[in-house]
């Protein structure tokens, strides 16, 4: 299989997990091809909420974790922008579990290497997703991220205006309004938009807009156990993605024998965000 589908139980989709480059990687350059992401990202009606290889940056993909400026045994490396070359993050195995208080569990491992031709990791990537059997009116999924060095050596993440966990949104949100605005909007759980909001700190995002004539949209939710909580975000101004960045203001080091955890909720749904139910579930999962 290239995919790894994820339904509810009445079989809707929630999300498919890519273990090979999509055929759409086969309309562009070969350094913009990647494996090891969520796409697509469904809303509970089945409208796409995530966008891949789009026009404008093909290397954007879905629902994906990629740090930008940064490097490695004193060579500059580069996971984000793939027509760099420096480097490339690919798929390398999954599982599925069930724990004893029924929670399904998928499992993911990436890597992170100099480029693509180098099978030699730098670091190792494992994403423990978390499903509820259960689902409400939102569909709902936590994420855990943990990258570990793969080497004794460190990956130093430079100071930068974007780079970590990020989602790319559908195109059709990139069509201007009457105003000349785009029509897919962005808020925060500071009450901020994309025009006020970039490089503020909030605990979530919501991002949201027409699909197929139909508002649908995602929340992504930053855990406190994460490094330097709250996060900076990057909330691009005119593009659908925006990414939790903790570069923003001063460089880290992923170091050997430390591992980088970290924590994302999402929610997707149908029509505008509901900011009661937001912050219900943000306040349901912190509590864990």
């Amino acid at each position: 299989d290239d995919a790894i589908n994820v339904f509810r139980e009445e079989g809707k989709p929630i999300f498919q997990y890519l273990k090979k480059p999509s055929n759409e990687a086969n309309q562009h350059a070969p350094h913009f091809s990647r494996s090891g992401y969520i796409h697509p990202l469904y809303s509970p009606s089945g409208r796409i909420i995530t966008g891949d290889y789009a026009t404008d940056h093909p290397h954007q993909h879905g629902l994906f974790f990629a740090w930008t400026k940064s490097s490695f045994r004193g060579k500059p490396t580069e996971f984000w922008n793939q027509k760099k070359q420096l480097g490339d993050i690919r798929f390398k195995g999954s599982e599925w579990k069930t724990e004893k208080s029924g929670k399904i569990i998928f499992e993911s491992k990436q890597i992170f290497t100099t480029g693509k031709d180098s099978d030699d990791p730098i670091l190792t990537e494992t994403w423990r997703i978390e499903i509820p059997t259960q689902q409400n009116d939102y569909y709902q999924f936590d994420l855990i991220s943990t990258q570990s060095c793969a080497t004794d050596d460190p990956l130093l993440i430079q100071k930068y205006h974007y780079g970590g966990m990020a989602i790319r949104g559908n195109d059709q949100w990139m069509e201007k309004n009457k105003s000349g605005k785009p029509v897919g909007k962005m808020i925060t759980s500071e009450d901020k938009n994309r025009e006020n909001g970039n490089h503020s700190r909030p605990r979530w995002v919501a991002m949201y807009g027409p699909v197929d004539g139909e508002i649908c949209g995602v929340v992504v939710m930053n855990h406190p156990d994460n490094f330097r909580f709250p996060q900076w975000v990057r909330l691009h101004p005119t593009m659908p993605y925006f990414v939790y960045a903790p570069m923003v203001q001063e460089p880290f080091a992923i170091k050997p024998g430390k591992p980088f955890v970290s924590k994302f909720r999402y929610l997707t749904y149908d029509g505008t965000p509901d900011r009661d139910a937001i912050e219900g579930s943000w306040k349901e999962w912190i509590k864990n």
